[in-house]
């Protein structure tokens, strides 16, 4: 019998992840925005009654439910743009272009003041990652006049993904209330790992 060294301790130590302080404002200011929206409206009473009261104990324990839903999909959506831009720099192709949809279903998970605020935690954050920098110096400086023009625009993209994910899990939600079924679990990816 051969003897394999079990490195599991050093491999999970070496192991380096992309920032996520973006995640933690889509779990505040996004999550509060959905909720706030979802609260100020009431308009699933109705569907709360007819399909869902055996599940959730409250109607706003039902809303709790649904704003997560769509702060987890806002999360995923985000981490799928960025997916596509490291995708980008590492085929030393363009940019992706922002892939919006042509409407959005409601509520809308970024208001004026969560956008801003989403926006400055992906520039601030992402600005001082490397190979943001050296990707721009070699590949996007004839395309961008500033370093800050360049990561607005993937800060841009970013939040274009964070529409489009909560816009996504906005249909599952809907189509559940089309058929009155129960609400599908809605799962956060893993954290990101830098692979260089």
């Amino acid at each position: 019998m051969h003897f394999i060294p079990d490195t599991e301790d050093e491999d999970s130590a070496a192991e380096t992840f992309w920032p996520e302080g973006y995640k933690q404002a889509i779990r505040e200011d996004v999550r509060a925005a959905i909720a706030s929206q979802l609260i100020g409206r009431r308009r699933y009473r109705r569907v709360y009654r007819r399909g869902y009261k055996e599940t959730f104990s409250s109607y706003e324990q039902f809303l709790d439910r649904l704003a997560d839903m769509v702060a987890i999909g806002a999360e995923n959506g985000a981490d799928d743009a960025f997916d596509e831009v490291v995708d980008a720099f590492l085929e030393e192709d363009a940019l992706p272009l922002p892939r919006r949809y042509a409407g959005y279903l409601w509520p809308r998970p970024l208001p004026p003041g969560t956008a801003e605020r989403l926006r400055g935690v992906i520039v601030e954050e992402y600005s001082h990652e490397s190979i943001y920098r050296f990707a721009y110096d070699v590949g996007y400086k004839r395309e961008f006049a500033s370093f800050d023009e360049y990561m607005n625009y993937i800060a841009g993209l970013v939040m274009t993904g964070v529409e489009n994910g909560a816009n996504d899990t906005l249909e599952k939600v809907y189509r559940s209330f089309m058929r009155l079924d129960r609400l599908l679990p809605v799962r956060r990816y893993p954290r990101r790992l830098k692979m260089w």
